[in-house]
């Protein structure tokens, strides 16, 4: 179905664009309320002479799809050809702009932030940048920079609504480009979101060991520790270290290291509840939060940890044997403890005067 003028017209006069809801499309958009004033504000670019734009070229803009070439060409007279070197900038962020672009030859790429940045998103040959920017009323958001020699055909706000109020054609060929921008705007914002949680993925997981790591695994304990607290219940901690580590590595190397400390997490993930929580605090020493565990119980299942982890060979991926490596475990119950930070520091106390004293596992509470 076809957009008559009157449909046009109300659509461009009532309907909003929101910068909250329609962040990108606003990259390419300025104000455009000083139409009734009559003011004509200049391009970033450096006007050229680029010639006239020709029936022939007309043709193939989506613009003017359907449209009457003979009666737009009148329109277009006066409209002026820009003509663009390759990294020339013809929006930049915060300008105003009023003018609605097309790009007759060459492409443009669109950069948020910076030009260094990847482009989000590159206008071919004929289509259009700023369309927006005749309805909406928001500064240049995003950089739009000439990919390559680009000739660009460049149309005043008036001679815009003068092809919308004339040219049914234009004015449906127009609603379904602010369409296509639309849905460009939802699945860009759609891959920001996607992005942020991979990096908060990234942020939360230990590369080397899969395990949560210390930013997260701290936070997942203030949240145990606000459980047992409001339902009355106990949890324990565990911080287990290798011991001779250093002394290991010398011997072994750094990837021998890095194998150990992946096979330590694995008994660990092994011989521990699901419900457990286990996290690669730092180098060479694990968190292990044990739910619904007081510390009796949790200085028996730490003497376990230790057993099991002293029997198991370090076996490198080139299948070379190493010899085992053995761990001390701090324990410390959350009876006696409102605050994750002074948890983790008594049960890294706790650690510290066992590996001191040669001790598998130690406890604020032990002699």
């Amino acid at each position: 179905m076809e957009v008559g003028m009157f449909d046009a017209a109300f659509f461009f006069s009532r309907f909003s664009f929101s910068p909250l809801h329609y962040p990108w499309l606003l990259s390419l958009s300025s104000p455009c309320c000083e139409r009734l004033m009559g003011v004509r504000m200049k391009s970033s670019a450096v006007i050229q002479p680029g010639g006239v734009v020709t029936k022939e070229e007309l043709v193939e803009l989506r613009l003017m799809a359907g449209a009457n070439v003979s009666s737009v060409a009148k329109l277009l007279e006066d409209c002026p050809v820009l003509l663009l070197s390759q990294d020339e900038v013809l929006l930049k962020p915060g300008a105003s702009n009023q003018t609605l672009y097309l790009v007759l030859r060459g492409r443009l790429r669109v950069h948020l932030g910076s030009m260094t940045a990847d482009p989000i998103y590159i206008v071919e040959a004929g289509e259009a940048v700023g369309e927006i920017s005749l309805i909406g009323e928001n500064p240049v958001a995003a950089y739009v920079v000439a990919d390559e020699f680009t000739r660009v055909l460049s149309i005043d706000q008036d001679v815009f609504w003068s092809l919308v109020y004339t040219e049914r054609a234009v004015a449906r060929n127009v609603l379904w480009m602010v369409a296509e921008r639309t849905r460009a705007s939802r699945s860009l914002m759609t891959d920001g979101i996607r992005m942020r949680e991979q990096s908060r993925n990234l942020n939360t997981v230990d590369d080397l060991t899969g395990l949560h790591s210390r930013s997260s695994f701290e936070d997942l304990l203030r949240r145990q520790l606000t459980r047992c607290a409001m339902g009355n219940k106990v949890m324990s901690l565990l911080v287990v270290g290798i011991n001779g580590m250093r002394g290991f590595v010398r011997e072994f190397g750094a990837a021998a290291g890095s194998e150990a400390v992946c096979t330590v997490a694995k008994v660990l993930r092994d011989r521990l509840r699901p419900t457990d929580i286990m996290g690669y605090l730092d180098e060479w020493r694990f968190g292990i939060m044990l739910n619904e565990c007081n510390t009796a119980a949790a200085l028996r299942a730490a003497k376990r940890v230790c057993g099991d982890v002293s029997e198991y060979i370090v076996t490198m991926p080139d299948g070379s044997l190493l010899p085992p490596v053995t761990v001390s475990i701090g324990v410390e119950g959350s009876q006696t403890f409102d605050k994750a930070d002074a948890l983790i520091g008594a049960a890294f106390e706790a650690l510290a005067r066992a590996q001191k004293l040669d001790c598998r596992v130690m406890s604020s509470q032990s002699h």
